[in-house]
């Protein structure tokens, strides 16, 4: 028996500017929805962990979760009753942060709502 590497997914979630909750709020929000709707098994084999990151701005989140549960963490994320946009989903840290960094750059600092400004580059 050969053991397997667990392979693990990050997503990066923008929030709009008008939301004035904190990380705690926001998982307590994803983790609800998630065991409506899948259950607490499904929901611990996920493992979904928000990520702490020093340089990333207030308004983006990075979540961390399994390969296999990707899939319903992205319909639950969807489900909720929050004002956010996936920017991106990676496999490492690494490139999600130069994503979500070329998405910032796209957006404006007033910016209202989550219709990001996109120009012909």
């Amino acid at each position: 028996m050969t053991l397997s590497k667990k392979k693990y997914r990050y997503v990066g979630i923008y929030l709009s500017d008008r939301l004035s909750l904190n990380k705690s709020t926001i998982i307590e929000e994803i983790s609800g929805r998630y065991l409506g709707l899948f259950g607490s098994i499904d929901y611990n084999k996920a493992h979904i962990r928000i990520i702490k990151i020093n340089d990333t701005p207030n308004t983006i989140v990075i979540l961390k979760c399994r390969l296999e549960s990707l899939t319903n963490t992205l319909i639950s994320l969807s489900l909720i009753n929050l004002e956010l946009m996936v920017v991106s989903i990676s496999g490492t840290l690494k490139q999600l942060k130069k994503k979500i960094l070329i998405f910032l750059s796209h957006v404006p600092e007033n910016q209202e709502g989550l219709t990001p400004n996109f120009r012909d580059s």
